[in-house]
């Protein structure tokens, strides 16, 4: 089924949340996010995560991950005190970024604390490979029961158009898989929030091949369930169109 050049394509777009930085400018970047036209992952750091944690400030439409420095992902101890406290502040989330080299056994804590799926920028060379099939041609990898590795799809901009933010988008194709990373929101000394300029490009970008039907868009939290075949058919509807 993924298979198939009639299938659209999937992408996920993710887009680093601002630091911690008090409570009006975190509500700021949440009023901006919440008004996108195509969903965006939020990678937030834990320090974000207990600023957002307040009652009524998450919003379910929002799809956040934790953004997990190196220094965390090589040690088991302080690895599991940050899913803690990432558990603690927004029990709901269940995807990573992960930033460093991470030992099998720590990916196996990350199973423990409820996340199934990891944004990684490349596959470490293990022992097990992949212990589930992944769908043909997409950039995932399934290295520890209950937990997907997802890779980032490589952008190269070159010259003028990359410095405007406008190179380093793929081809999509048919069928596939493409997960793109970047700047998402700034925030100003004087509170005022803005969507960074490769954003607001890939954003536009992403909502002409959906409306073109060459691509459905996922939160990368929904990846595990779309790659097991679940709700592709709902992919393109009302849903996900919420960011």
């Amino acid at each position: 089924m993924f298979g198939s050049k009639k299938q659209p394509a999937t992408l996920v777009i993710c887009g680093t949340a601002p630091r911690q930085a008090g409570t009006a400018r975190s509500a700021a970047w949440l009023d901006a996010a919440r008004a996108l036209s195509v969903p965006v992952t939020w990678l937030a750091g834990i320090d974000t995560l207990a600023e957002i944690s307040s009652p009524g400030r998450i919003e379910r439409s929002i799809d956040l991950a934790l953004d997990i420095p190196p220094a965390a992902c090589g040690s088991k101890a302080k690895l599991r005190d940050l899913l803690q406290r990432a558990h603690d502040a927004v029990p709901s989330v269940t995807a990573v970024a992960l930033r460093g080299p991470t030992p099998l056994d720590n990916r196996g804590l990350l199973v423990e604390h409820g996340i199934t799926v990891a944004l990684v920028n490349g596959f470490e060379d293990d022992a097990r490979g992949s212990r589930r099939p992944a769908p043909r041609g997409w950039p995932c990898r399934n290295s520890v029961w209950g937990l997907w590795e997802v890779q980032v799809t490589p952008h190269r901009p070159r010259g003028i158009a990359g410095w405007l933010g406008l190179g380093g988008m793929p081809k999509p194709k048919a069928g596939g898989l493409h997960v793109l990373r970047t700047e998402g929101v700034a925030v100003g000394n004087n509170g005022t929030a803005f969507i960074t300029p490769r954003l607001e490009r890939w954003i536009a970008w992403a909502g002409q091949k959906r409306f073109g039907g060459g691509a459905v868009l996922a939160g990368l939290s929904s990846l595990p369930g779309v790659i097991a075949g679940e709700g592709r058919a709902a992919m393109s509807g009302s849903v996900l169109r919420a960011a």
